[in-house]
């Protein structure tokens, strides 16, 4: 599969809304990715033309998103606020590979500290950060919605060192 990474802009914002609502169980809002493009946050995302959705034969294949990150910045620290891959191309690397761009983008940055929170049952994203040096440091009761109340987010934080 060949994959375009770009920063997102605002005109993503359809493509970006589509991804959300189908990945994630209590999506963002629009209103609330749309200010993902304000001045303290950065963003990544991956698209694909080869999205085995097929195209009429002759037609164009347009890209199409399959995975992004929003992340805000200030000074030497940044949270993850939000990774999102189409679950149609989840468990193919493209969370890892979105990790890793938002690292390097964070290096870029200056950027030293970094934080997340994540639902306690979404043990495959915990393993993930897990994976790349992140380290559980507290959890906050009842944060998340579910369909039959609430769950505990995982709080992990991720230190460079010199």
């Amino acid at each position: 599969m060949s994959l375009l990474f770009r920063a997102l802009t605002p005109e993503d914002l359809d493509a970006m809304q589509r991804l959300e609502q189908s990945a994630h169980s209590h999506p963002w809002t629009r209103k609330t990715l749309a200010s993902s493009f304000g001045q303290r946050y950065f963003t990544g995302s991956l698209w694909t033309a080869e999205s085995g959705l097929g195209a009429e034969e002759g037609s164009e294949m347009r890209p199409e998103l399959v995975g992004y990150f929003i992340a805000d910045g200030v000074l030497d620290e940044s949270t993850l606020m939000n990774i999102c891959v189409a679950p149609a191309a989840q468990g193919q690397g493209l969370g890892r590979q979105l990790l890793d761009l938002y690292l390097a983008a964070c290096a870029e940055r200056g950027i030293t500290q970094h934080w997340l929170e994540v639902r306690a049952s979404n043990l495959k994203a915990q393993a993930l950060y897990l994976s790349a040096d992140y380290q559980e440091y507290s959890q906050r009761p009842d944060y998340y919605p579910t369909p039959t109340g609430w769950e505990d987010a995982v709080l992990m934080a991720f230190k460079v060192y010199d």
